[in-house]
């Protein structure tokens, strides 16, 4: 065993040699100057055997290092190569598609979103029996599938031009809204994690009707994306790919390591003593076995959060935490105290997963569920973990996130073909330029403050409406009489079709009438130069960037 671990690891690194051969003679591998002396230095010290073969005594630690990077690069090339994001993408959506667009098509029908619908769906058992016993065909499908182009699929997305946003926190963004409506008019593109495949655990162990229910409502929530991943717009809008930890066993295991590590931060806060060492946590909460116990240990107890929404005092939450959360997911009743360990444990192992990813790929962390966002932000406050030129991004994912939900709700409400069309119309840097204006300002000034990021966005968008709005206003004065009709007004009211001009039969939507019976067609012909500037005017102005956004802009 042993001599073929030696010849693999002898044919490995001829390999990686022959790789660094071939990028020296294409070009590119490119040497700094400094450095050039000593690698030539080692490169003449290369030795070929009577077979052909490098003389790896004769390769030394410098050239074996330069040989490992041109491998790696070699092999994210191939992968890239093999397959594109654009195909991955589409590849996804139309297996989900096929296997399960019957569901969307029905909810569609009724008017019912995805949790609705999931909700009536499970009613029928023949259905539960029925889609209960394909999704572990399903899940192993797409297993399967990421297995073979995750690789491809990070490449892709780590050596993607412009700003990447990370989605985590949860499995899948809120079902209430598509979340690129907002986003997407200022992130490039939207990762998004296969919330199937990351369901894993509760389809293997799950009752029929929470698989069916789970799988009705995944299908709903991935397919409202479809046509935002598969635009045609250069780099996409939206795409997806599993969290390497779900794939990667050794990358499960750092993450690991590493959660557990804020996860005893985190309860180090909650109960005002320092812990260390897991078994000191686990020690320290076996005693507290009710909730009452619990809340007279702590000593930060505003970071001992289950759900933002939730307003009963803090045993009852306790007390519910354990009956809907953790009820016979061990087997047994699980103590106040366990639960509240499990609980620091999970819930930084969230907030790390979404970190590395976002890391990895190069994008900025997205955070939907506000409970998730709070832990999140503690993750940061632990660790320092944000680079400060990400600052910038995080304040305007966090500032159109709320605004979208407070002040100016109709970004959330922007339907994917809109988004699509202001990518293809190139609106997008304009609309960006304008929402982000100040924000950078603001990001550094006040790292930790997301709310008043929110504050200056929904000013930039007051601003840019208000200018949109007198331009508007100000082609309406600009007044060209025509047969007694005032068509400055109407044309603003897109009234009037310009092609009828050019022919000489002008049509006034409900004000309809020949235009012969007063002017002649060659006077006609001849009047309009000015009206085809003040139209293409108006024209432009609802094609321009910020006014394809307020077209969607409500109330």
């Amino acid at each position: 065993m042993a001599a073929e671990s030696n010849d693999e690891t002898e044919a490995e690194m001829q390999w990686r040699l022959n790789v660094l051969k071939l990028m020296a003679e294409e070009g590119k591998i490119h040497i700094s100057e400094h450095l050039w002396q000593e690698t030539k230095e080692s490169l003449e010290k290369i030795r070929y055997r009577p077979n052909g073969t490098i003389d790896l005594d004769t390769v030394d630690g410098r050239i074996r290092s330069m040989a490992l990077m041109a491998a790696h690069v070699h092999e994210r090339e191939q992968a890239k190569q093999a397959i594109s994001l654009f195909d991955i993408s589409s590849y996804y959506f139309e297996t989900i598609e096929k296997n399960l667009g019957f569901l969307k098509k029905e909810a569609d029908d009724r008017g019912l979103n995805a949790y609705e619908f999931a909700s009536l769906a499970i009613r029928s058992q023949e259905f539960v029996d029925d889609v209960s016993d394909n999704a572990p065909r399903i899940i192993e499908f797409l297993e399967s599938f990421w297995k073979d182009v995750a690789d491809s699929a990070y490449y892709h997305l780590q050596d993607l031009r412009g700003t990447k946003g990370v989605f985590g926190g949860d499995l899948f963004p809120s079902h209430k809204h598509n979340i690129s409506s907002s986003l997407s008019l200022y992130i490039d593109t939207i990762v998004l994690s296969d919330p199937f495949l990351h369901s894993r655990p509760i389809f293997q162990h799950a009752e029929p009707a929470n698989k069916a229910f789970l799988l009705v409502k995944h299908a709903l929530n991935v397919l409202q994306y479809k046509n935002l991943a598969e635009a045609d717009v250069g780099v996409p809008i939206v795409t997806l790919v599993p969290f390497k930890s779900t794939i990667d066993a050794d990358e499960n295991e750092f993450l690991q390591s590493v959660a557990a590590a804020d996860a005893l931060k985190h309860a180090s806060r909650l109960f005002g003593r320092t812990f260390t060492e897991e078994t000191e946590l686990w020690e320290f909460v076996e005693p507290l076995n009710t909730p009452d116990q619990v809340v007279s240990s702590l000593v930060e107890p505003s970071r001992l959060l289950f759900d933002t929404e939730w307003t009963e005092d803090l045993e009852s939450q306790i007390r519910r935490s354990i009956e809907t959360d953790w009820s016979g997911t061990f087997g047994s009743a699980l103590d106040a105290g366990a639960m509240v360990a499990i609980q620091c444990f999970g819930r930084m192992g969230q907030a790390t997963d979404l970190l590395f990813k976002s890391r990895y790929l190069g994008g900025v962390p997205i955070v939907d569920a506000p409970t998730s966002w709070e832990y999140f932000n503690w993750k940061l406050e632990y660790n320092s973990a944000v680079e400060p030129e990400s600052d910038v991004h995080l304040h305007m994912v966090k500032g159109l996130q709320h605004a979208s939900t407070s002040d100016e709700k109709w970004l959330g409400n922007i339907p994917p073909e809109a988004i699509i069309e202001m990518r293809r119309s190139g609106a997008f840097q304009e609309i960006r330029s304008v929402l982000s204006q100040g924000v950078d300002e603001l990001s550094q000034a006040n790292p930790n403050n997301f709310f008043r990021a929110s504050d200056q966005i929904v000013e930039n968008i007051r601003d840019a409406f208000e200018k949109h709005t007198k331009e508007v206003q100000s082609l309406r004065r600009k007044t060209v009489k025509f047969a007694g009709h005032d068509i400055g007004t109407m044309l603003v009211a897109g009234a009037i079709d310009i092609a009828s001009i050019v022919t000489g039969t002008p049509t006034f939507g409900a004000a309809s009438f020949c235009v012969n019976q007063f002017i002649d067609v060659p006077k006609l012909r001849q009047i309009p130069a000015r009206f085809r500037e003040l139209k293409g005017a108006h024209k432009e102005l609802k094609k321009s960037p910020i006014g394809l956004l307020f077209r969607h802009r409500s109330g």
